[in-house]
């Protein structure tokens, strides 16, 4: 039976010297020898490749890379690989091809070793191979030992240390396979050999020892002999090699990389030589010449320490993917201004860990930044209604105010020149966490006074000096969670339960001396809430002196209750009775008196006999100059977007009037513009929001127009613990079911025809004016034309030239109308027309029923009795209500 072998045979090429080939070796049963059989060529077609291993065909593929055909393909210009062959030169040769092709071989050998490949060695007109021409690769390899002797002269060897045996060079048959790295040839041993060039073995393969001429010791010692103690094992003899412990330190170096990314280089030093983790040096020496006695000192590299300087920057966030580049945790290539504040910062803020981490630190950039470390120095007191605020930044030996880098902190600049001239990067997190102690902050000498309505921009170490306080005024932001207020006995309702959540708040307000938006959609009783705080107030308080307004009062937060006090309620002139309404209901025992009519008594002395005010904003604003003052316990604005414009000649006289408590109601906090709110805000809790400028310039600009979702987070967390609003959906589960259905009339077919001709009339005539004047222009007689073809939709007769035309609409809703009195139902009916609404009334009067009527035409007191008329007379049936007239204030539960 036959034996067949994968092998490689190390055999001459006729140019290229000695290299690897790969064939099938056929052994007879009973034979000693193998013969040959062909060579496997790197093709996946033959017979011959598809019989290999995956191992045995990566060998063909490196074999493949230095064929004549590659060989030519990658060296030469030539135009065959014969012409090629034939004119190659040597110097080509021995210093391109042949390192080329070792580095193949190379990797060949390494396979061969660790997959006991058989490897033999034949000339290539050789016909058998025997077994002593199989070669045997040591797994281990060999290590260069140099042994220096000084004594009459100076001389060295090289040996080869292989485990216990020490490998002869100048005698045997020895040859090198490849010279870097080295393989060599030792009879029929393959050996690998550490971390030499096969250069520096080809002088021991003549000579045993070689002998540095006389008179030139000493240019040896200080180069060759240093740099050979310094790469290799040596023995020495005739002169001493001291090793000691090597002074060491680790640097990083913040500098610009590519594109401009910051990039930190760990630098290591051992006896101020400097080197870096990615070099292979393993040891380092100095020449000493004591009195020509000559001699070295060196120090071993400390490997476990470098990785330990690696470990401790990795646990600080930088990382590395070859330890001598490292960056920050972020990503490496954003390479911006902000990145490179971002690694100055680093350094700022992990200063003291470094150095007593034994890690220096510098930097190589264009200005001169200070790298050492940034601490804010922070104390708090409380002050009546103030957060007291010291602060102090330390930069090293200089100290400065917190408040001197207020403009800093506004404007967003980073850069800070230091009394010395080196400029500090001022840490990001200063920018978002004290912003707002600079926007609402009072400057009193070195200090910060931030009152205590903005206890929610409080952020960071200041919140740690007040906790108790800010847990106390956190309850304002969790009004499921408020503290109970007890409902007062004066009060005759039962409050749903958000209704008691925000009564809650407004007595939390009222406790910590804050003012108040109640917010609630329309309908959800934000007057009896009020009505409830206001029952409560006379109930709880004691009479008390009346301050001078023009003095003010400073109030303690969590001082006594209130004390009592007559309050304003300011409305709309259409709601007057409805509040009057609503306090005889709902607290019969509040003295409430109506501060209005062209024939009201201008005096106040009166004001203190009743618990509560009504007026209008009309009146308010013609009689400021008395209601001014008057210091009143609680304000109340009801419809507060009456207020909405900073600039009217309303909201000017209601910020002049003086209480202890100011309270804000509205259903549209916000109707056009943040503007709004800010108006509203700033009556009930004064400098809550800055200045009208800086509010504009800090959040309605960067909110409406740029869409800043950070600042729209600010101004939620500045508002959020005085604003209270609850939409119906949010409380649906409380409120009785709503029932809405639509309905579509089809017009009649007379009023569907005049509809189709004026819209056609209507189309053309736009259609000429937008030729004529173009489409801003036009924007007028759109909405004209829109208007018409409503009121014809609507009925005919809205307008003047189509009376006599039925409506399909109308004929419609007063089916439904008859349908609803016959039933025994009140309803209400709204248009945004009052002309439509006078067609039904028109209607009605002839068919002899009875109705209310509400139009923005109609009187304070016509208002009034058309809402008694409806709720108290059974047998008005329908109330007939413009949209704008009806709009607010209206609380209608007859319907």
């Amino acid at each position: 039976m036959k034996e067949l072998r994968f092998a490689l045979g190390y055999m001459p090429h006729r140019l290229w010297g000695n290299i690897l080939q790969a064939q099938f070796l056929e052994k007879e049963s009973g034979k000693e020898f193998f013969v040959p059989r062909e060579y496997i060529q790197n093709d996946a077609s033959t017979l011959a490749y598809r019989r290999l291993t995956p191992m045995q065909q990566e060998i063909l593929q490196l074999i493949d890379a230095y064929s004549d055909r590659n060989l030519f393909r990658r060296f030469s210009k030539e135009k065959s690989a014969r012409e090629f062959q034939e004119r190659v030169q040597k110097e080509t040769i021995s210093k391109l091809i042949r390192p080329h092709i070792e580095k193949y071989l190379y990797q060949i050998l390494e396979i061969a070793r660790d997959h006991r490949v058989s490897l033999f060695a034949k000339e290539k007109g050789d016909r058998n191979i025997f077994p002593e021409d199989f070669l045997h690769i040591e797994k281990h390899p060999a290590d260069p030992v140099f042994s220096f002797n000084f004594g009459e002269e100076l001389s060295y060897t090289l040996s080869l240390v292989h485990g216990e045996n020490r490998l002869v060079l100048h005698r045997g048959s020895l040859e090198i396979i490849t010279h870097k790295p080295v393989t060599l040839l030792l009879g029929n041993v393959l050996y690998f050999v550490n971390d030499i060039d096969g250069k520096k073995l080809k002088p021991f393969m003549e000579k045993e020892r070689l002998v540095v001429p006389r008179g030139l010791e000493k240019k040896y010692f200080t180069t060759f002999v240093r740099k050979i103690l310094t790469e290799y094992p040596t023995l020495t003899e005739g002169f001493t090699v001291k090793e000691l412990p090597p002074g060491k330190r680790a640097e990083i170096v913040l500098e610009e990389g590519m594109k401009n990314i910051p990039v930190f280089i760990l630098q290591f030093y051992y006896e101020n030589k400097r080197i870096y983790m990615d070099n292979s040096q393993q040891r380092f020496v100095n020449f000493t010449d004591k009195e020509g006695r000559f001699g070295f000192d060196r120090y071993e590299r400390n490997f476990a320490w470098e990785e330990g300087v690696v470990i401790a920057l990795n646990e600080l966030g930088l990382r590395s993917r070859d330890s001598k580049s490292f960056y920050l945790n972020k990503e490496f290539n954003q390479g911006d201004e902000i990145d490179l504040y971002t690694a100055i910062n680093f350094l700022n803020e992990h200063a003291s860990t470094l150095v007593e981490s034994g890690i220096g630190f510098r930097h190589r950039l264009q200005l001169n930044y200070y790298l050492g470390k940034i601490h804010l120095e922070l104390e708090s007191k409380e002050r009546e209604d103030w957060f007291d605020i010291f602060a102090r930044v330390h930069f090293g030996e200089y100290a400065v105010p917190f408040i001197a880098l207020r403009d800093h902190i506004l404007q967003g600049k980073r850069e800070f020149q230091l009394p010395g001239g080196k400029i500090a990067i001022l840490p990001e997190i200063w920018f978002s966490r004290h912003r707002a102690i600079f926007e609402f902050g009072k400057k009193e000498g070195d200090n910060i006074l931030i009152h205590k309505q903005h206890f929610s921009m409080m952020e960071g170490p200041i919140r740690d000096f007040h906790q108790s306080t800010l847990q106390k005024l956190q309850k304002l932001n969790q009004v499921e969670h408020l503290p109970t207020s007890t409902l007062p006995e004066g009060l005759h309702a039962g409050l749903r339960d958000y209704q008691v959540e925000g009564y809650n708040w407004l007595c939390l307000l009222q406790q910590y001396g804050f003012g108040g938006c109640l917010a609630d959609d329309m309908g959800l009783g934000k007057t009896l809430q009020a009505i409830a705080v206001l029952v409560r107030s006379k109930e709880t308080s004691v009479p008390a002196p009346e301050p001078d307004p023009g003095k003010g009062r400073q109030l303690d937060l969590f001082g006594d209750p209130a004390a009592l006090r007559t309050s304003l309620v300011v409305v709309p002139a259409s709601l007057i009775h409805n509040w009057r309404n609503e306090c005889g209901r709902f607290a019969p025992g509040l003295k409430v008196f109506s501060y209005v009519g062209n024939q009201r008594e201008r005096e106040l002395n009166h004001f203190h006999s009743y618990d509560v005010i009504l007026s209008t904003y009309h009146t308010v604003r013609q009689d400021i100059e008395q209601l001014s003052m008057f210091y009143f316990h609680y304000i109340i604005l009801d419809e507060s977007q009456m207020i909405k414009n900073p600039f009217s000649k309303l909201y000017q006289s209601v910020i002049e009037l003086h209480s202890e408590h100011k309270l804000v109601l509205t259903g549209t906090p916000v109707e056009n513009s943040l503007t709004d709110l800010w108006s509203q805000i700033n009556f009930v809790n004064p400098g809550l929001l800055g200045t009208l400028s800086f509010f504009k310039r800090s959040f309605v600009q960067p909110i409406e127009k740029q869409k800043d979702e950070d600042r729209e987070r600010t101004l939620k967390e500045l508002i959020n613990p005085f604003v209270l609003r609850r939409t119906k959906r949010e409380v649906a589960r409380e409120l009785p079911p709503v029932y809405e259905q639509v309905r579509y009339c089809n017009m009649s077919e007379e009023q569907r025809n005049l509809y189709e001709e004026e819209k056609s009339v209507v189309r053309n005539s736009i259609l000429e004016n937008l030729e004529e004047v173009g489409l801003e222009r036009s924007s007028l007689m759109v909405l004209q034309a829109l208007t018409r073809l409503r009121q014809i939709a609507n009925h005919p007769a809205m307008v003047e030239e189509f009376t006599g035309i039925e409506s399909g609409k109308f004929t419609e809703v007063y089916r439904d109308i008859e349908s609803l009195i016959s039933e025994g139902h009140k309803a209400l009916i709204f248009s945004s027309f009052v002309k439509h609404l006078d067609l039904f009334c028109e209607r009605l009067d002839a068919d002899k029923i009875s109705y209310a009527y509400l139009t923005g035409a109609v009187t304070r007191e016509k208002r009034e009795k058309a809402v008694q008329e409806f709720q108290g007379n059974a047998d008005c049936r329908l109330f007939l209500i413009s949209l704008k007239a009806g709009g607010v204030g209206l609380n209608l539960t007859a319907a």
